[in-house]
This record gives structure tokens, sequence and C-alpha cells, in this order.
């Protein structure tokens, strides 16, 4: 208590002496002061009085609806519990995707076999499996084989199929020398117009 006297101003003191009812001399010291409200109870209870907390400052602090906040805590927790079991079925959706990347190597397996004497074709075998695409085998043309001979039986001419006829022991149909016949009168025009340019760059027909 001494301490905390010290602490206080000299007006302060005597403020103390004079609400205890004490006589203060009119010289006198800080030391002498705090002796005089140490020796003096009354002195010592407006102290007490001066320096205690307040009243209100103790209903501030005794909390009274302990209970109702603790309540709406109670009940706010298991709210936050019952939420947090609906997370976990969110990683149940990935596992549905693995079955559609298992299934996708089987595309590479569905081409056709193809033979390792084509390096071209190979090739494409290889970069087929590698990006997992179908293979695609080049389409053949079977008219180029078919052209050639088609040509040369529509410029042969008439003697010639005889001459050959007559080699071979065989004899060329009527049928076959009219056709003939007809496109070379069908033809007339263009074998004229041969004719002119062979003329002109000194070519035989």
């Amino acid at each position: 208590m001494e301490k905390n006297l010290k602490s206080l101003k000299v007006n302060e003191l005597r403020n103390i002496l004079q609400k205890a009812g004490l006589s203060i001399p009119a010289k006198t010291n800080k030391a002498d002061l705090i002796a005089r409200i140490i020796a003096s109870p009354a002195a010592v209870d407006v102290y007490n009085a001066q320096n205690s907390p307040e009243p209100q400052n103790d209903d501030l602090l005794a909390p009274p609806e302990e209970v109702d906040w603790n309540a709406e805590d109670v009940s706010a927790v298991p709210a936050k519990e019952t939420e947090q079991p609906t997370a976990p079925s969110q990683p149940a959706d990935p596992p549905a995707s693995q079955p559609d990347q298992a299934e996708k190597p089987s595309d590479p397996p569905a081409a056709p076999p193809t033979t390792s004497e084509d390096p071209e074709l190979e090739k494409r075998r290889k970069r087929a499996e590698r990006f997992g695409i179908p293979l695609v085998e080049p389409k053949q043309n079977p008219q180029k084989k078919t052209n050639p001979k088609t040509t040369k039986t529509v410029n042969e001419d008439p003697d010639k199929l005889k001459s050959r006829a007559e080699r071979f022991g065989a004899s060329v149909g009527t049928d076959t020398l009219k056709r003939k016949q007809s496109e070379e009168v069908v033809d007339s025009d263009e074998q004229e117009k041969r004719r002119k340019r062979a003329e002109r760059f000194g070519l035989k027909t």
C-alpha cells in the first residue's frame, strides 16, 4: 500500500486526509502525509474507496448470458459437422472416368493388319498406333490398268486387225469391223486435225 501511496501526488494525499477528517499541518512533506494515512484506518478506507474498482465494472465483467451463447455455439458446430460429410462425395466422380481411359487403348488394334513390305504403309500404321487413330489404307484405282488397253483397241486400224487375225488363223467378226468403220467416220474431223498438225510439225501420221 505504501508503494501505491508514493505514486500519488501531494495534493491527492492531502485530499485523502481531509476526507478522513484528519488535521494537516501547514508544512509537511510527502513522507509525513503517507505515514499519517497509513496510521489512520479512516484514511486507509478513503484511499481504498477511491482506488477500488467501480461496481459497474463488476457487472460488465460477469457475463449473464453464458448459457445462451454456448447454446448457439453448440448448435452452430453440428451444422458445420453435418456439412463436411458431403465433401467426400466429390472424389467418387474421377473413378468413373477411368473405364473410359481403359477403353481407349482398344482402338489401335482395330486397324487392319498390314504387311511390312511397304515402308510408307508401315510408317502410317505406327503413326496411327501412337496417336490412337484408325489406319486408312489408300484406295487403288483399277482404271489406270484398263485405260491403256481401251485406247489401243480404239486407235487400231481394221487392216491391222485383219493381218493379225490371218497371222493367228482367226477371222475378224463383221461386227467389230463395222464398229471400227463407224468410229473412223465419226473421228474423221479428228483425223483431219491430226494430219494438219503433223504436216505443220513435219511428223508422219
